[in-house]
């Protein structure tokens, strides 16, 4: 029926954005595109191409929006690949893989903003998440430079006072991630937050887990604030000459952390009871934002923002306060936490072997199959068979003929004498040995 046509095409469509925009369970390729050039990770894996999957399933609200399943497997794989995606960029120490797996589980909340039918939510963050994730990615490059290729967090430490102009933007791309107050990220995720709340299918599930990925934003990412440009320098100062970014660097910089914090003030005016211009913007283009809640008998939508909005600074606060504490305050319990926790912490670590379940259950299988099967028995012995067994064919036969060339007269005559006969006998004889056996039947 139509119900089920709907939801077969939204989930298949759902399935293309799921590798494009690097959602569980194809989310591998995205860390491993953060090896390139970092102008290139913030550009194109961070801010613009890998959000094409959500634009993609935002632009078809018209189809999901009659397929509630669709529309529950969109926020549900969201969700999942937030909380999953923040629990590996817990632990990671390359400041570029930190950000490469932010990028995973903040292109979750933007499906889960979809999911709930937030669809201009999940567009807003998109924008709001392109400015301060490009400038997370920028800075890191900055502080790639500044530390002569350098990307271990673990061999950093105490560049803020070195490379303040560095310091400073990075610090205003994580206020903005986390979702302080007054940053861009904090309107954008607040309104995903709202949503998945206020959602009648799974609600308090999907917003439970999306604060507490909220915490752990803010704890991983100002962890590797802290561990980058605060506390004793890891590294031997002699060999390794801190310096600032030119300007040429620097400039961006500025201005994606003017945008990271002034980016989500278009949508402020909601806060105070007024009217939210971005989704009045987008509102002939995607369907509206539900801001009725059921549930919420004695307080109205507008109460239950507030409420859930300082639930979010309070969770953003916690993140803050407990990355201090660990790296700033007792640098030495993260060791021992790690230590005792050793299993999970060398999962988290291993990213839960993912790349290692894909190289043993698909990859090796592919290959082996590939090689044994396709390459030497269809390829090899078949084709290449074919093709070299038609060549053999022809030397054999050119050989062959090629005795009948041996320069010897009385040879020649002799196939000319036998040529010639068979040429008279298919002239004179067999016309005859047909016309009789022709008049034979005719006889019969």
């Amino acid at each position: 029926g139509r119900f089920g046509t709907i939801t077969v095409a939204c989930l298949l469509l759902f399935t293309g954005a799921i590798g494009k925009s690097a959602q569980l369970p194809l989310y591998v390729w995205l860390p491993d595109a953060m090896e390139g050039p970092t102008p290139v990770s913030a550009l194109i894996h961070a801010a613009t191409m890998v959000t094409a999957g959500v634009y993609v399933v935002a632009r078809s609200h018209v189809l999901f929006s009659h397929s509630p399943t669709a529309m529950l497997v969109v926020a549900v794989v969201g969700c999942a690949t937030a909380f999953f995606a923040a629990t590996i960029g817990l632990v990671q120490n390359d400041i570029k893989k930190v950000l490469a797996y932010s990028t995973v589980s903040q292109l979750g909340y933007m499906f889960l903003a979809c999911g709930v039918g937030a669809f201009t939510a999940g567009i807003f963050h998109l924008m709001t998440h392109a400015f301060f994730k490009a400038l997370l990615f920028l800075s890191a490059g900055s502080v790639i430079h500044a530390m002569g290729g350098e990307q271990d967090l673990r061999r950093m430490g105490g560049l803020a006072s070195k490379i303040r102009w560095t310091w400073l933007t990075m610090l205003m791309a994580t206020f903005a991630i986390a979702g302080a107050p007054g940053f861009s990220g904090f309107f954008s995720k607040d309104a995903i937050l709202l949503a998945a709340a206020s959602s009648k299918r799974g609600g308090a599930v999907l917003y439970a887990f999306g604060l507490f990925t909220a915490l752990l934003t803010a704890f991983y990412m100002f962890r590797l604030v802290f561990l980058a440009f605060h506390g004793k320098p890891r590294f031997d100062e002699h060999e390794v000459h801190v310096h600032e970014s030119p300007k040429s660097m620097l400039v961006p910089l500025v201005i994606l952390a003017l945008l990271s914090i002034g980016g989500g003030w278009m949508a402020a005016p909601e806060f105070f009871g007024g009217e939210n211009h971005f989704d009045r913007f987008l509102g002939p283009a995607l369907a509206a934002r539900e801001t009725a809640v059921s549930g919420a008998e004695a307080a109205s939508a507008h109460t239950l923002m507030i409420q859930l909005a300082s639930v979010a600074v309070f969770i953003a606060l916690a993140g803050f306060l407990l990355a201090w504490w660990l790296y700033v305050r007792r640098p030495e319990l993260p060791g021992k936490i790690a230590a005792a926790a050793k299993g999970a912490y060398t999962t988290l670590l291993n990213k839960y072997y993912v790349d290692e379940i894909y190289s043993a259950v698909i990859v090796r299988p592919l290959l082996w199959i590939s090689t044994r099967v396709l390459w030497q028995n269809v390829d090899a012995r078949g084709i290449d068979g074919t093709v070299n067994g038609i060549a053999r064919g022809a030397v054999f036969m050119g050989d062959r003929l090629r005795r009948v060339q041996s320069g010897n007269t009385r040879s020649y005559a002799v196939w000319v004498v036998i040529g010639a006969l068979l040429v008279l006998f298919a002239v004179l004889v067999w016309p005859h040995l047909g016309a009789s056996a022709g008049g034979a039947q005719v006889l019969r």
